[in-house]
């Protein structure tokens, strides 16, 4: 996409039935799936905003305990690390510890989290003003706004929320986000339309008659230093040794970005019961950082299986990535 305009560039999709390789482009519009780590950047932005945290804080990433939920943990235990850390490793502590803020408590291990809705409420409208959880505007008859929860029931699922594992996305509306990121804050109306001409008896456009304007649907509400915050984590994610996202992309086209990997679940003998859990990894980013010019979605849904005797990850999602972001370098050059 063009984070600037909204315009769509390029959207492709594909999946394998019996065997064949087939194309599965309406699933980009109405197959929502489980995002995953992605989605920190707004969540942080919810701390940020909120006053729960501050710029540069440090928290220490441990295996967090609340009562009446299993341990929840980061994929690595990272120790003492400040909100930019926290986005380059993927901490989901550092985003649990900051909800419990948010939740208007202060973590100690088995704690009793609180029921408090108004806390559901700041995540979800924060995610919304990117575009998750609500459609994109598409200039397209069909698409779905994903699946949320009809109502909150439980207080430790807020932990889920914001790591990405409560509600679900189409990989559209993930474009939508990114986008709202790179171009620091305007939610642009998503469209493929970009002009009519008028027909003539010859192989040469004719005239231009209908221009699409490109249109805000809304911005976010947060102040200018925070989203810059974010961005900052976002490249760090890229470009540190340690970030999770290198090697995503080649250095030389400067990007930005946030890696995502989610718990997702199958029925794999079309029984109509889910029975196989599986794992879906997505990458979001744009680029150049300083100056986005694109933003990339890709996403692999279901691509690794955690219930083998040993456990197979892909690298789809990094290879598509890398290919696709190659491939636009190669034709447009430096941007």
């Amino acid at each position: 996409m063009d984070p600037n305009t909204g315009e769509i560039l390029v959207m492709a999709s594909k999946k394998i039935v019996n065997g064949e390789i087939v194309d599965n482009v309406r699933s980009i519009l109405t197959s929502p799936i489980t995002p995953g780590s992605v989605v920190k950047g707004a969540s942080i932005l919810v701390g940020y905003n909120t006053g729960a945290i501050h710029i540069g804080e440090v928290l220490v990433d441990e295996c967090v305990k609340v009562a009446g939920v299993a341990e929840k943990c980061s994929s690595h235990t990272l120790g003492a690390i400040n909100d930019i850390t926290a986005l380059a490793k993927s901490s989901n502590v550092y985003q649990f510890k900051t909800a419990i803020r948010v939740n208007g408590q202060e973590y100690f291990r088995g704690m009793k989290m609180n029921f408090n809705q108004e806390a559901f409420d700041k995540y979800r409208n924060m995610y919304h003003s990117f575009g998750l959880g609500v459609k994109t505007g598409i200039d397209l008859p069909v698409e779905s706004a994903g699946y949320g929860a009809k109502k909150d029931k439980a207080a430790g699922n807020l932990l889920d929320f914001v790591m990405g594992q409560y509600e679900t996305y189409t990989p559209l509306q993930l474009s939508q986000y990114i986008s709202t990121i790179a171009n620091n804050g305007n939610r642009m109306q998503t469209h493929l339309l970009k002009e009519v001409h008028e027909s003539t008896d010859t192989n040469e456009l004719g005239k231009v008659i209908y221009t699409y304007q490109p249109n805000v649907l809304n911005t976010i509400d947060t102040d200018p230093i925070y989203m810059a915050r974010v961005k900052e984590g976002f490249y760090a994610v890229v470009h540190n040794y340690d970030g999770y996202g290198r090697g995503y992309v080649e250095d030389k086209l400067n990007a930005a970005g946030k890696t995502g990997t989610s718990q997702s679940f199958i029925d794999t003998d079309g029984n109509g019961v889910i029975d196989t859990e599986t794992i879906t990894s997505s990458f979001i980013g744009y680029a150049p950082a300083d100056n986005p010019k694109i933003s990339i979605v890709v996403t692999s849904p279901n691509s690794s299986h955690p219930n083998s005797n040993i456990d197979y990850a892909s690298l789809v999602t990094l290879r598509i990535t890398k290919e696709v972001m190659n491939k636009y370098y190669d034709f447009y050059g430096v941007y």
